[in-house]
């Protein structure tokens, strides 16, 4: 049972959020709502070419703004990305007076740091880490094109040093942004293991903010209704991309799960998840996606009353709690995420150096309900690996 003792917390939440089908067409509304006329968009090359920079930015060209657009967004991208925006955007000679970030969470994160350093040319790599970002002058929107990272409710942006293949996240209060645009129409045509793999992470968003030791009371409600939306629709939404109700409640989960861990934590699945998907390229959501199961059998002896919960949330009362990490199993190989899992080889020999980075990040190891030793984080990889070899 969750403590009634009440110790100390902050709550962070985006300042306004604004959801509905073709909600997007109305950027321009909301930008003269801040007080700002000259936007610098942040996207990426797959966002352009399926059409949708073209259907967002259509509301400013009607109202007559001048914007700017930085398009070469990587996937999990490097602190560069934000140096390339950043020089994109001066260049253009404009004194643009707002970012807005269109896209998944790669173009979020960058978006996030672009917001912060474009105006007093901060050096992005040099803000990773906890606090250290403390300000940020433009104001920021964002429009997330996926249901899944959540990003666009978060104080956190990940990046991945291009050498060494790590992850390193930089978190601050100051990275929320200041409105968010919720359209899921914009996701309508999202293939299906992007779909499948966004609406997993999103999934483990929720259950990780729950079962997290620093979950506050906000986050754990946030938690629960977020698997309520994404519980019935993630199934429909994988076998049926047109379903736009299965695609209305992703994106609305998937926001919530990320104002969910946005005031508790993501946990063990994530720190497990982020050296495996930066050393090997695997998606990120089908790395913590078939890392739950496992991971969530070793959590489960200290958190049966929170598991069996959130899966009656999810709408799996057909399970006891025990039934769980199974139950996530199944899942993450009926929607394909285990098929792409087993698309790349990770050897046996890289499994200890993957345990040693995933236990030395103490900022999502802390969090998870019960400890994770580099001989147990070894032992999950191997079964989440092996599982269906």
């Amino acid at each position: 049972m969750h403590s009634t003792v009440l110790s100390v917390f902050e709550n962070h939440l985006p300042r306004r959020l604004r959801f509905g089908r073709g909600a997007s067409g109305e950027l321009a509304v909301e930008i003269c709502r801040l007080g700002r006329s000259r936007p610098l968009i942040v996207t990426d090359a797959g966002v352009k070419a399926a059409g949708l920079l073209e259907q967002v930015s259509g509301s400013l060209t009607r109202a007559g703004m001048q914007f700017s657009v930085f398009d070469r967004t990587e996937p999990e991208p490097p602190f560069a990305c934000v140096t390339a925006a950043v020089e994109s955007a001066r260049n253009t000679g404009r004194e643009l007076d707002v970012v807005v970030a269109l896209g998944g969470g790669s173009v979020i994160d960058t978006a996030k740091l672009v917001a912060a350093t474009l105006l007093d040319g901060r050096e992005a790599h040099l803000l990773a880490g906890i606090g250290k970002v403390e300000r940020r002058a433009l104001p920021l929107v964002c429009i997330p094109t996926t249901s899944g990272t959540g990003s666009e409710a978060t104080p956190v942006a990940i990046f991945t040093d291009p050498l060494t293949g790590l992850k390193v996240g930089v978190v601050d209060p100051c990275l929320v942004p200041d409105m968010v645009i919720l359209d899921p129409a914009l996701t309508d045509r999202l293939p299906p293991l992007p779909t499948a793999a966004a609406g997993m992470d999103a999934l483990v968003h929720a259950m990780e903010a729950f079962i997290a030791r620093s979950a506050t009371p906000l986050a754990r409600g946030l938690a629960l209704e977020a698997a309520r939306w994404i519980g019935p629709a993630l199934p429909v939404v994988c076998r049926d991309g047109g379903d736009k109700s299965a695609r209305d409640a992703m994106m609305l989960g998937a926001n919530l799960a990320g104002m969910a861990f946005a005031n508790s934590s993501c946990c063990a699945v994530h720190a497990l998840a982020l050296p495996l998907g930066g050393r090997f390229h695997i998606v990120h959501g089908v790395a913590t996606g078939c890392l739950a199961a496992e991971t969530m059998r070793h959590n489960l002896p200290v958190c049966l009353e929170d598991v069996g919960n959130f899966a009656d949330a999810l709408g799996w009362r057909d399970i006891d709690p025990h039934g769980f990490p199974d139950k996530l199993a199944s899942l993450a190989g009926a929607i394909g995420l285990r098929a792409s899992l087993r698309a790349t080889r990770v050897p046996d020999s890289a499994l200890a150096e993957l345990a040693r980075e995933a236990v030395a990040n103490r900022r999502l190891m802390d969090p998870n309900p019960r400890p994770i030793n580099e001989a147990e984080a070894t032992e999950i990889y191997r079964r989440t690996l092996q599982a269906d070899a």
